[in-house]
């Protein structure tokens, strides 16, 4: 019995350590392959213009390995039609807790906030402001500030923008912009890398308009800020350790490509990263998932 119990395990341990090195064998050492929307900014775009197309070159540089692209919208389908499929070894940019991929350490924090242009007479400092009960609002249906507005009895005074869209049509993050410095609304709740973004393409800068970060609280509001981090196929351990070994050595410059962009952050700290499901994932990108 014992000598079949040894023989056993030993197959199994046999079986186990071929499968992770299957799943090793799957980097590609001699390109950095990288899974990216090919016009999302200012994530990534096939131009190379985006944060995420600047950290990978920085990545590639550090494991001197030329940069190589499997481009493929960030919609419902991404991970499986890119990253599982082999395609590409690296999503350089995916919400922490996200169950489709194996996460790194986080290289940044975000969060939605409060949006509006100056010298309007606005005075909102916090979601639950009076002077909001006489704002027109903008806001994405079915997005995270939803649930700060439902909470402050705000409803009444939203102008909704649809949660899926054609992108190829029509992008709501510029449309919401568009609408705030038109007057159509005095005021958008809006995820802050793709509100600055657009305030940015559009000429305006920190001047113009004044960004009010929403921080998570214990208040009902439900989770507004974010981690990102970069995702890798589970299993894939030895990579994903290279590449925290990367973050944590590479920060700095990590930081600097971000005001580069002009990207909102908030301050990296630790603590237990919640789970997010797919539409959140999505939406951090500044597309709703569509079929």
């Amino acid at each position: 019995m014992l000598f079949k119990f040894v023989i056993t395990l030993a197959l199994v341990l046999n079986i186990e350590a071929n499968a992770r090195e299957s799943a090793i064998e799957a980097v590609d050492t001699k390109n950095l392959r990288v899974c990216a929307d090919p016009s999302n900014l200012p994530f990534s775009n096939e131009d190379g213009e985006g944060f995420e197309n600047d950290i990978a070159e920085l990545l590639g540089k550090k494991l001197n390995i030329p940069v190589v692209y499997e481009f493929f919208p960030q919609v419902i389908g991404y991970v499986r039609n890119t990253l599982n499929k082999k395609k590409c070894d690296i999503i350089i940019g995916i919400t922490a807790g996200n169950e489709l991929v194996l996460n790194t350490v986080p290289y940044m924090r975000w969060s939605y906030g409060m949006i509006f242009l100056k010298d309007n007479g606005i005075d909102v400092d916090r979601p639950d402001h009076p002077q909001l009960a006489n704002l027109s609002i903008g806001v994405q249906a079915g997005t995270p500030p939803t649930f700060v507005l439902q909470r402050y009895n705000l409803m009444s005074r939203v102008r909704p923008y649809n949660l899926t869209f054609d992108p190829r049509k029509a992008v709501i993050g510029e449309s919401m912009i568009e609408d705030l410095m038109d007057g159509l609304v005095d005021i958008v709740f809006m995820s802050g890398p793709i509100a600055v973004y657009y305030l940015k393409k559009k000429g305006l800068d920190e001047s113009n308009y004044t960004f009010i970060p929403l921080e998570t609280t214990d208040q009902g509001w439900g989770r507004m800020d974010y981690y990102t981090t970069m995702g890798v196929r589970d299993g894939e351990t030895d990579w994903k350790k290279k590449l925290n070994k990367f973050i944590k050595e590479n920060q700095k410059e990590i930081d600097k490509i971000l005001v580069k962009h002009s990207i909102p952050t908030l301050t990296l700290r630790p603590g237990k990263r919640k789970k997010i499901d797919s539409t959140t994932d999505a939406l951090i990108k500044g597309r709703a998932p569509v079929k």
